[in-house]
């Protein structure tokens, strides 16, 4: 129970900041498809909501952002900062540290939130906004596993906990729908070499850049899929 409740501490903006034992946060990586559920579980029934799809896309996206405390959004804007553009690999670590944005945190950004919104506008089924926000959170997880840390910080809290219970739980997505499962699972990886590439390896920013781009590739996965059904 504590390593579930470690989770959604993780995972979400629910105030359960309590202190938590080191083989909690480890073995909360168990749980992260399920933090993933609850947050898709929400989305779903909003979109239900008999509004414009225009503007149901824009308070899915925002419903998206306040759950997660905005969490995976920094992380995607301080990555972009480090791992773009010419800086030598010492600058990069830096960056991740700095409060300040750049000039590629607000282009990715920006970007980021408009294709999100603009998938969501699509209104995808509510099976799907249920099961993807679970996959993209056990997505990350082989490549937290696997690739070195750049530094010691959250990453390191959770890494080492299982991996067969998160991929069961994550596998009705990509059964379900492979090909939006393939993309995210690819944007992951993507985030994971470029990480490895340019600072040695994978931070917190990083995961969590991982996540959100997993999510935007599944959304745009799920509109390329839909517009071939057509």
């Amino acid at each position: 129970m504590r390593a579930l409740l470690a989770a959604f501490a993780l995972l979400t903006v629910l105030p359960l900041g309590r202190a938590f034992a080191p083989e909690d946060l480890k073995g909360a990586s168990a749980f992260f498809p399920l933090v993933g559920y609850a947050l898709g579980g929400l989305l779903a029934l909003a979109s239900l909501l008999p509004l414009p799809p225009g503007l149901l896309g824009a308070l899915l996206l925002a419903l998206w952002l306040a759950l997660t405390g905005f969490l995976h959004l920094d992380g995607l804007l301080d990555t972009a900062d480090a791992l773009l553009g010419a800086k030598p690999r010492e600058k990069r670590l830096a960056i991740l540290k700095d409060p300040h944005l750049g000039a590629f945190a607000f282009g990715v950004g920006g970007l980021y939130l408009l294709l999100k919104g603009q998938a969501l506008a699509l209104l995808p089924e509510p099976l799907f906004l249920l099961l993807l926000p679970g996959f993209a959170r056990f997505a990350f997880l082989p490549f937290l596993q696997r690739y070195p840390l750049a530094h010691q910080g959250m990453a390191a809290l959770v890494r080492g906990g299982p991996l067969l219970p998160p991929f069961l739980l994550a596998l009705p997505f990509p059964i379900l729908y492979p090909g939006p499962a393939l993309l995210a699972f690819l944007a992951a990886y993507g985030v994971a070499r470029l990480a490895l590439a340019r600072i040695g390896g994978l931070t917190g920013d990083v995961l969590g850049a991982m996540i959100a781009l997993s999510e935007l590739a599944g959304l745009l996965g799920y509109a390329l899929w839909s517009a071939l059904r057509a």
